[in-house]
C-alpha cells in the first residue's frame, strides 16, 4: 500500500500563500455574481413598485366609478317600492 505522495511533500509558505490567492479569488468571483443578482433583484423590485402604483391608480378611479354610480341609478329596492305605487296607481285608473 503507497502512502500519500502529499503527506511527504512539505508544503512551503509560497504554496500556501499561492492556495490562500486561489481561495479568494474564488471568493471575489462569488461576490461578484452576487452583486450582479443583487442589482437585478433591485431592478426587477423598482418594476414592481411601478406596477403597484399604477394597480392603486386604477383601484381608486374604479372606486370612484363605483362610488359615482349611486348618482345615477336608483337602487333596488327603491325601484322595487315605485313598481309597486305604479301598479297600485294603475289599477285605480283602470278601475275608474
Amino acid at each position: 500500500m503507497e502512502k500519500n505522495p502529499t503527506k511527504n511533500k512539505k508544503i512551503t509558505i509560497d504554496d500556501l500563500a499561492m492556495m490562500v490567492a486561489k481561495g479568494f479569488e474564488s471568493v471575489e468571483k462569488d461576490i461578484s455574481e452576487v452583486k450582479k443578482d443583487i442589482s437585478e433583484v433591485k431592478k426587477d423590485i423598482s418594476e414592481v413598485k411601478k406596477d403597484i402604483s399604477e394597480v392603486k391608480e386604477n383601484l381608486s378611479a374604479t372606486r370612484d366609478d363605483v362610488l359615482n354610480m349611486g348618482d345615477r341609478f336608483v337602487p333596488r329596492y327603491e325601484f322595487h317600492d315605485l313598481l309597486i305605487r305604479f301598479d297600485r296607481l294603475e289599477q285605480k285608473v283602470k278601475g275608474r
